[in-house]
């Protein structure tokens, strides 16, 4: 037996092939093959390694040991069973029917957006089997704290019996007056205490809060929808802040005839700074009309930043400016406006109130004809 153990502990280290324990015809496609049959002809099984819950979490895993494995064998905590570290906590493969399911807390939502002067960041949890009688800590972690004025992961406390749990105030975005365009932070469950047996995180461990910027200044700046022959090149531009990711805004297009969506189109892409800290950012709006229509700039939260019309008055039944009647623009593109022109702003300033609307020569991703920003 003593050779046998030498020789296997040699082939370890020596060999680069498979390794084959009570077989010497390992499969090829694993590197380690168990034999369940003993040299006596007598059958054996595999035993993991067998913890408590507390020797568990002296382990110290981290990102790098996903997968690593256990059997919990806790009577004071009523957990058998098989867990797995998933990188983030140990998740449970399967629990003996003899152990008490422990409580699972996850997030009701995972992802959402509010605006930067909200202020405070509410979380809501759902909690499966909650005890009774003990209650639960719970510690979120944020990916980054430099709009947050906390600067350290908390800890909620939920009280025992409680299935939704609704955790208000527990951190709170810096309004400060930087313009940095929309930003995202994700807030992890990282740790749980209490509730029933030993406490799982669910599959809803992550919350992603996208921030948007409230010192950002973005409107529409040029239009073009009609042209003299054929349309072509309808389009809309967006000017404002440079380096806003207008990723997650929007342009709704309005019927004029009963206020409806005609279409919707997603934008993307980042403003790139032309001068004085703005830039413009073209947007291809195949399908405008040469009718009474309007045009909702929209933001990430649903808010509507601007809702312009042309040709008539437009006021919207539906979506994200209903009720809101548009702002009819002094200008429009009747059937004489030339190939090559369009209405844009002109004039000089940082804001949309400090121009004025004309028909001009387009300039496709270029400040207007007779537009400086300063």
């Amino acid at each position: 037996m003593k050779q046998f153990l030498l020789f296997f502990f040699i082939g370890i280290f020596h060999v680069s092939a498979q390794v084959g324990i009570g077989t010497t015809n390992p499969s090829a496609a694993s590197m380690l093959e168990i034999s369940s049959e003993s040299s006596d002809g007598n059958f054996k099984g595999l035993m993991p390694p067998r913890v408590t819950v507390a020797q568990r979490d002296l382990i110290g895993a981290t990102v790098d040991d996903t997968g690593l494995m256990v059997f919990v064998n806790d009577p004071d905590a009523t957990i058998f069973g098989l867990q797995v570290w998933n990188g983030v906590f140990w998740e449970n493969i399967y629990l003996l029917q003899n152990s008490i399911q422990p409580t699972e807390v996850a997030y009701t939502l995972t992802e959402n957006s509010q605006s930067e002067s909200i202020g405070s960041i509410d979380l809501e949890f759902n909690i499966t089997n909650p005890s009774a009688t003990n209650g639960l800590t719970v510690t979120v972690a944020a990916s980054s704290y430099d709009d947050l004025d906390e600067s350290t992961a908390q800890i909620i406390m939920i009280p025992a019996n409680t299935f939704i749990y609704n955790a208000t105030r527990v951190f709170n975005l810096t309004d400060d007056a930087i313009t940095e365009g929309n930003e995202q932070i994700q807030f992890t469950i990282t740790n749980t205490n209490g509730g029933s047996g030993a406490p799982t995180i669910g599959v809803n461990s992550v919350f992603n809060l996208t921030v948007v910027d409230n010192d950002i200044d973005i409107w529409i700046n040029e239009i073009h929808y009609d042209n003299v022959a054929g349309d072509v090149d309808e389009r809309v531009e967006i000017a404002g802040s440079a380096g806003v990711d207008l990723s997650a805004y929007s342009l709704v297009h309005y019927n004029g005839s009963g206020g409806t969506i005609i279409s919707s189109e997603s934008i993307s892409g980042v403003i790139v700074e032309i001068n004085a800290g703005l830039g413009v950012k073209n947007i291809d709006f195949p399908g405008l009309q040469n009718s009474n229509e309007a045009i909702a700039l929209v933001d990430p939260t649903g808010n509507v930043i601007q809702f312009l019309s042309y040709e008539g008055s437009v006021t919207a039944t539906e979506g994200p400016a209903s009720g809101m009647t548009a702002t009819l623009l002094p200008i429009d593109q009747d059937p004489s406006t030339a190939l090559g022109k369009s209405m844009q702003l002109t004039g000089a300033g940082n804001k949309y109130t400090d121009f004025t609307w004309s028909i001009e020569n387009e300039t496709i991703d270029e400040i207007n004809s007779g537009q400086t920003f300063n």
